[in-house]
């Protein structure tokens, strides 16, 4: 029994029942064979095969070439079909759709959705989906059904984003807290909400909670709300309520008082680095002066740097020439005047200070031969 529980195999079950003598068939047999055959039973659903949504299964379907001119899409499939859709797709084009049914499928998550702004219903009930999402963009969206799937909570945007909602069906999910639903009060045109056969629907005053809460409800779990059941609804859950609300106002005011705490923290800070930012900035123009002062004073210096390298340059020559000067005139002093030459016949000495002035005025050349002659002879 064993192999065949793991084998699962329907025709192995009709083998065992043939296999039996007719004497086992008895009462405690036939639960046996019962209860094998319920646990040996394929789930089909599981092991059907995919569809893809395309654009000309779209035409065929609803019997129009342009797309966009498509107003109602039903690609619900029969528990008896072979095939199912696992994915959203190619819808892009149906920018015009109004209504969407995608139900009894094995659809696991909700998306390419972006372009279909103008829908107004959409269905997707019996797959698999765990969360709701992809569905911020449908401000137009009016009846949202998700019944007979996997969800457990609520998105937070769910009020804000679908503010046209007056339809939801969440049947048969794992939603376990009644305070998911609260997201929903802000929904000012909710008339209709289906949470049968959820974890909350046996809950204690289930029903009265959601009609306190959403004072817009006219139909829950497909049956109407009766002013009866509004008032008591308003007796169980009034006092709760201002409970609550009390309890919301003080944890309201703690958090005003930290946020004026942490307000007070921020501007003392921030009057700190605001002092601070301004001594940064005093001593930035005090370092600019500075800087400047000291390009000037850079400047001068230069300038008075040049007048002294001239000064010192001219100094020098003068120094050199002066040294010069001076060499000579120890060369005179060691040297007597030169007695008159025969061939001279002019009288005249001639000392090495001559023959230094005629030689720095270029004359050498026209100094007579007998001056020559003496200065070689010195």
């Amino acid at each position: 029994v064993s192999v065949l529980v793991n084998q699962k195999d329907n025709s192995l079950v009709r083998s065992l029942i043939a296999w039996l003598p007719p004497v086992v068939f008895n009462i405690c047999t036939l639960n046996f064979v019962t209860h094998l055959h319920k646990h040996l039973l394929i789930d089909k659903r599981q092991y059907k095969g995919t569809r893809y949504i395309t654009e000309d299964l779209i035409r065929r379907l609803t019997k129009c070439e342009n797309l966009v001119l498509v107003g109602t899409l039903d690609l619900s499939t029969s528990a008896e079909s072979d095939k199912q859709f696992r994915y959203i797709e190619n819808l892009d084009k149906c920018e015009r759709l109004h209504i969407l049914n995608l139900s009894n499928n094995r659809i696991e998550r909700i998306e390419k959705l972006e372009k279909l702004c103008q829908l107004r219903e959409l269905h997707l009930s019996s797959n698999r989906i765990r969360k709701i999402e992809g569905l911020e963009h449908m401000s137009n969206l009016q009846v949202l059904n998700l019944a007979f799937n996997n969800i457990e909570h609520l998105p937070v945007w769910i009020a804000k984003k679908l503010r046209s909602l007056h339809t939801i069906n969440l049947q048969r999910n794992k939603i376990f807290s009644l305070h998911e639903i609260t997201k929903l009060k802000t929904l000012k045109n909710l008339t209709s909400l289906s949470l049968a056969e959820t974890p909350i629907s046996s809950l204690p005053h289930y029903h009265l909670f959601l009609i306190f809460h959403l004072r817009s409800l006219e139909m829950l779990d497909g049956q109407p709300i009766s002013p009866q059941e509004r008032e008591q609804a308003h007796q169980r859950f009034h006092m709760e309520e201002v409970e609550r609300l009390e309890q919301e106002l003080e944890l309201r005011a703690e958090e005003i008082a930290q946020l004026q705490r942490e307000r007070t923290t921020a501007l003392e800070e921030l009057e700190r680095r605001e002092t601070l930012n301004q001594n940064l900035r005093q001593q930035q123009q005090e370092q600019q002066r500075s800087r400047e002062e000291l390009r000037r004073e850079l400047d001068t210096k230069s300038e008075l740097l040049k007048q002294k390298t001239v000064e010192l340059t001219r100094a020098c020559q003068k120094h050199y020439e002066l040294e010069q000067e001076l060499a000579f005139h120890k060369i005179d002093a060691k040297f007597e005047p030169l007695p008159a030459s025969s061939q001279c016949g002019m009288g005249c000495n001639i000392s090495v200070t001559h023959l230094r002035y005629s030689a720095n005025h270029n004359a050498l050349d026209s100094w007579p031969i007998t001056a020559h002659l003496a200065f070689s002879d010195r």
